[in-house]
């Protein structure tokens, strides 16, 4: 007994040492991020959020539902409301309209750049007029939003503070304009660029014809793959799986962050020819739970597949054990194509459906295999999230007031955030854009989620207030019966706006507004009337009745769908 108890006691030793080793080794970090995928287009999300069971979805997501069973699922991690902004706050830790990003651009013919025009102060060349970009008629809004930024600029990225590790992308940039250099991932930290084309929207099918941004190819194609694929999800993955291969092979030693943007499922719709059957047929069977599409159910499994196949080949080279796996999405699904329901909205909207998005991190060691976290978190977390993983410095990062994200990892052991380690409790947004004519119409939008509760707010005169915990499909809104915490809200979340984000970038009164001319989205109420209304001392507006009496029965002016409206001008109260 004592020979073996001798013997064995080196052997627990020599083990012990052997994981401490491994656990304190900096992990290799995949960090995948999927565009225009929807929460509950995955189905480990779909299942819970519409009390059902994987197998009764018509979607299919096997590989990212294990990815789900193996890792820490985030329940409540929010997104923005279209991909530029999101990879921008990605990979920065700020929130998007500090950089002035506050939509998805294509192309962009009003550049400073381009244009000639004098930069203004704390503006970029690359920075734009909406206006002009976009073709508003400057008298039918009661707010501008002046300038807009097409790329990072002065700002420290995600591989530019991962000090010692080989980082490396593919897929879609949306952060360059189109390829300008100095604005490219070559530029913005990445080491090695495997492929990548700036503004998405890539035919799924060979020869990859681009379509969001009218270019014929992508910026930068990447080196022939050999055997050839034909279809855009298969290639992903195989161009990421030989720079898994050439890593495992010579530079064991360093370890890795590989960013992969990947393009599905961004419109146009597209799926393989195989995957496209199989969906018609089952679509033949009836009671299926979720949106019933089969060319976009067809592209959702072939970017499902695309992604298990990086897994597999994590298995096969031995380093999934030292590797954590990252997967969320740009921004909630694209309604035209997908349901998000019980979520309302998508793409392009401050509702849940919009923003909240599904989120895994799978890091061996330290995730607990199966485990949900609903604890309210955003993508400007993941900047300082992949710093502690990797145990690098950065000091500056938590030193710098321009910072928004916090570190999820004390959440991998505090599922509940008992600790409070996790610091995080207000999550603001913004969106400039005006509507989609014919999709669906508003105006410029901003949003704060605080606790369970989350406030809308437009800037034409619409106030919605929600509790989020109690109301996920946000249908009931409490901000007549709660007029002081909608109060609260609102200063809040203006005031945020005003004092953190450069004024260049944030909405003024429009002096070309003319108050007698068309306004499609609704009337135009300025902040501090909104504010009064809240306080109890209702404003007159329209046709001078109150505002309780106007057929919008609202307060404080909800949003139309489309009828015009004549407005008295209010642009002599701050807005």
């Amino acid at each position: 007994m004592k020979q073996t108890c001798s013997f064995l006691f080196p052997l627990f030793v020599f083990l012990a040492a052997l994981h401490a080793e491994g656990a304190n080794k900096r992990p290799n970090i995949l960090l995948i991020l999927v565009d225009d995928v929807g929460y509950c287009d995955i189905n480990a999300f779909a299942a819970r959020a519409n009390h059902t069971s994987t197998d009764k979805l018509y979607y299919e997501t096997p590989r990212l539902d294990q990815l789900a069973r193996e890792g820490t699922m985030f329940t409540q991690f929010y997104a923005c409301t279209v991909c530029a902004p999101t990879r921008a706050s990605l990979l920065t830790g700020k929130m998007n309209n500090r950089l002035g990003m506050w939509d998805a651009y294509a192309t962009v013919n009003t550049t400073f750049e381009k244009t000639g025009k004098p930069v203004p102060a704390g503006g970029h060349i690359l920075d734009n007029e909406p206006w002009d970009e976009y073709r508003y008629s400057k008298t039918d809004r009661g707010v501008t939003v002046p300038i807009a930024a097409t790329a990072l600029h002065d700002v420290k990225t995600i591989p530019q503070g991962l000090t010692g590790y080989h980082s490396a992308f593919i897929g879609k940039w949306h952060l360059g304009s189109h390829n300008h250099e100095g604005y490219r991932p070559e530029d913005r930290g990445f080491q090695e660029v495997l492929a990548y084309f700036d503004g998405g929207g890539s035919s799924y099918h060979r020869p990859f014809k681009a379509h969001a941004a009218k270019t014929q190819s992508w910026d930068q194609p990447g080196e022939p793959l050999v055997p050839r694929q034909d279809y855009l999800c298969d290639d992903i993955a195989q161009r990421v799986n030989r720079f898994l291969t050439g890593r495992a092979a010579k530079h064991s030693d360093t370890p890795f962050l590989l960013y992969v943007a990947h393009p599905a499922c961004h419109q146009p719709v597209q799926s393989r020819a195989d995957d496209l059957a199989y969906f018609k047929e089952k679509a033949r069977n009836p009671g299926w739970t979720g949106h019933i599409n089969p060319e976009y159910a067809g592209l959702l499994k072939g970017m499902d597949r695309s992604i298990g196949a990086m897994l597999d080949k994590l298995d096969e080279l031995g380093l999934a054990d030292h590797t954590a796996v990252i997967f969320l999405s740009d921004n909630g699904g694209l309604a035209s194509v997908t349901r998000n329901a019980p979520l309302r909205g998508g793409k392009s909207m401050l509702y849940e459906g919009g923003v909240r998005v599904p989120m895994i991190v799978r890091w061996p060691g330290r995730t607990k295999p199966g485990t949900l976290c609903d604890v309210t978190s955003d993508v400007a977390d993941i900047y300082p999230t992949l710093m502690e993983m990797a145990g690098v410095d950065y000091s500056d990062f938590k030193a710098d007031k321009t910072t928004d994200g916090k570190s999820l990892t004390p959440l991998f052991d505090d599922l509940k955030n008992k600790k409070k380690n996790y610091p995080r409790d207000a999550f603001y947004w913004f969106y400039g854009k005006m509507g989609y004519p014919g999709y669906h119409q508003f105006a410029t939008w901003a949003a704060l989620r605080r606790g369970d509760f989350k406030l809308h707010y437009d800037y034409h005169g619409k106030v919605e207030l929600y509790n989020i915990a109690e109301d996920i499909s946000e249908k009931n809104d409490l901000a007549h019966a709660r007029p002081k915490l909608a109060l609260d809200l609102l200063v809040e979340l203006t005031g945020w706006l005003r004092t953190n984000c450069p004024a260049a970038y944030l909405p003024k009164p429009n002096s070309n507004f003319t108050p007698q001319g068309p306004l499609p989205y609704g009337p135009y109420v300025p902040l501090e009337q909104l504010k009064k209304s809240l306080s109890g001392a209702a404003p007159k507006f329209l046709d001078g009745r109150p505002a309780a009496e106007t057929e919008t029965g609202h307060p404080l002016g909800r949003v139309s769908t489309g009828k015009k409206v004549s407005v008295p001008n209010f642009l002599s109260s701050s807005g």
